[in-house]
C-alpha cells in the first residue's frame, strides 16, 4: 500500500467514519442526561449499533497502536504499547458484552462502568506514552501532539465534572478526539512536514 493510499484510509477512518458513526449512534438524545451504555439497552437495534461502534472504534485503535508500536526504539517499549493496546481493547470488548442494567444486575453494571472507563484510561496512557517517547527525541516536533493530549484530558474532565457523570457528550468528545490524536501521532511518525 502506498503512503498516499495509507493516508487516505487513515483520514477516512479518523476524520469521517468514526466521527460520523459516533454522532449517528449518539443521535439527538439529551447528550448531558444519558450515555452510550443507557442508549444501548433501549432496544435490540441500539445494542447492535453499540456493538458496531465498539468494533469500529476498538479495531481502529488496536490497528493504529499496533502499527505505532513498530516505530518505538526499544523492544520493551514495543511490548508495553502492544500490551496496553490489547488490555484496552479487551476492556472495551467486555464492557460491550455486559449490558448496563443497574436495576436488575447492579454488580454487572458496576463492572461494565469500570471496564469502559478502564479502556479509555489505557488508551490514553498508551497514546501519551508514545508521545513522550518521541518527544524526548524531538521536543519541538511533538509539542503540538502533547498539547492536543492535555487539551483532550482537560476537555474530558470538564465534560465529566459539569453533569457529574459519564455522558453522551463526553463519550462523543473522547471517541472523536482520541481518533484524531492517534491520526496525528501516526502522521508525525510517517511524514516530515506535519
Amino acid at each position: 500500500m502506498s503512503k498516499k493510499t495509507g493516508h487516505f484510509w487513515l483520514d477516512f477512518f479518523a476524520c469521517f467514519l468514526i466521527p460520523a458513526y459516533t454522532l449517528l449512534f449518539a443521535g439527538s438524545v439529551e447528550w448531558f442526561g444519558t450515555n452510550f451504555s443507557v442508549i444501548a439497552v433501549t432496544g435490540p437495534d441500539h445494542y447492535r449499533g453499540f456493538i458496531y461502534w465498539g468494533v469500529l472504534a476498538g479495531g481502529y485503535f488496536f490497528v493504529m497502536l499496533s502499527r505505532m508500536a513498530f516505530r518505538l526504539p526499544g523492544r520493551w517499549m514495543r511490548w508495553l504499547v502492544r500490551l496496553l493496546a490489547v488490555c484496552a481493547v479487551l476492556s472495551l470488548a467486555y464492557a460491550l458484552a455486559i449490558p448496563y442494567l443497574p436495576r436488575y444486575f447492579p454488580k454487572y453494571a458496576a463492572l461494565h462502568v469500570v471496564l469502559a472507563a478502564g479502556a479509555c484510561v489505557l488508551l490514553m496512557v498508551d497514546l501519551q506514552f508514545i508521545i513522550l517517547v518521541f518527544r524526548r527525541q524531538d521536543p519541538v516536533r511533538w509539542a503540538g501532539a502533547m498539547r492536543f493530549c492535555w487539551c483532550m484530558i482537560i476537555g474530558c474532565a470538564v465534560l465529566f465534572l459539569l453533569p457529574g457523570m459519564v455522558t453522551t457528550a463526553l463519550e462523543v468528545f473522547f471517541t472523536i478526539s482520541a481518533a484524531l490524536l492517534a491520526r496525528r501521532i501516526w502522521l508525525l511518525l510517517n511524514t516530515d512536514k506535519y
